[in-house]
């Protein structure tokens, strides 16, 4: 097969060095099988050339919509966030979600939906590496993280990310309180070695977070989710406790491998 990846995204191709996660693992697994064409930024696949499928990774109001119905072949979305817009949902013939409550969500609306999410268990690993961060947060800087909820912690949390527009008053209020904070964009090993520093990874935020979620358990942390809200993540610690797996890393290498992402990724060419 012939697919096509888009990331319909500005910065795609400057981010993509620093990238290391299950999607991408999972595409480079597919690309073994078969031909991946990737296009970032704004670059679009070429709707004279054959293409077998499309598969891109955006929120249901992603601008490509817009340029879908040039395309005579299955087009797949991998959905970042809430489904929000149905109408353009149903353009596609299948819909990744990365949670079980999306994916209730989308199915609810008569839209095929298929549970595709995972991360690289192959290099997001447990080590012998000393535990000296008592608690670790990575998320970007914004309201909706809500990393103000935890920064009574002080400095026993340590908290790296981007700090959005918005987000002036979370990183504010860590450093009031004396939070370890890193700033910036940072490559997939640095985060792999705070996770394998960390005692505990702790979540505040009122939703998502569902790829800490399983990089924290691939390095055998299991997460805590405090905001109730948060049902997509509380959705896999929920999981864990019902599997029966030895430990969160068994977990994740058993449900959310990125060999297991690609095998339900194709499905939706099926």
């Amino acid at each position: 097969m012939r697919l096509a990846f888009v990331w319909y995204w500005d910065k795609a191709s400057e981010t993509y060095p620093n990238w290391r996660d299950g999607l991408r693992a999972a595409m480079e697994l597919i690309a073994k099988r078969h031909e991946v064409v990737w296009f970032f930024d704004k670059q679009v696949p070429d709707p004279n050339e054959h293409w077998d499928g499309i598969i891109f990774w955006d929120d249901s109001n992603s601008a490509f919509f817009n340029l879908l119905d040039q395309y005579d072949c299955p087009k797949t979305l991998c959905l970042t966030t809430d489904p929000q817009n149905f109408d353009n949902l149903r353009k596609l013939s299948a819909v990744y979600c990365e949670s079980t409550p999306i994916y209730n969500a989308v199915r609810s609306q008569g839209i095929r939906a298929i549970k595709a999410f995972g991360t690289d268990t192959m290099f997001f690993t447990a080590t012998d590496s000393k535990k000296d961060l008592p608690y670790f947060y990575p998320a970007t800087f914004s309201p909706w993280k809500l990393q103000s909820k935890i920064a009574h912690l002080g400095s026993q949390l340590t908290c790296i990310g981007t700090v959005q527009p918005d987000g002036q008053g979370e990183l504010a209020e860590c450093l009031r309180n004396g939070v370890n904070v890193e700033q910036g964009y940072f490559p997939a090993w640095k985060i792999r070695s705070y996770y394998r520093r960390a005692q505990r990874v702790i979540i505040p935020a009122i939703h998502g977070s569902e790829r800490t979620i399983l990089e924290a358990m691939a390095c055998n942390i299991l997460p805590e989710v405090i905001n109730v809200e948060n049902t997509r993540a509380k959705s896999y610690i929920r999981e864990y406790h019902l599997s029966g797996s030895r430990s969160p890393r068994q977990f994740v290498v058993s449900n959310y491998s990125a060999s297991k992402y690609a095998k339900n990724i194709m499905k939706g060419f099926e």
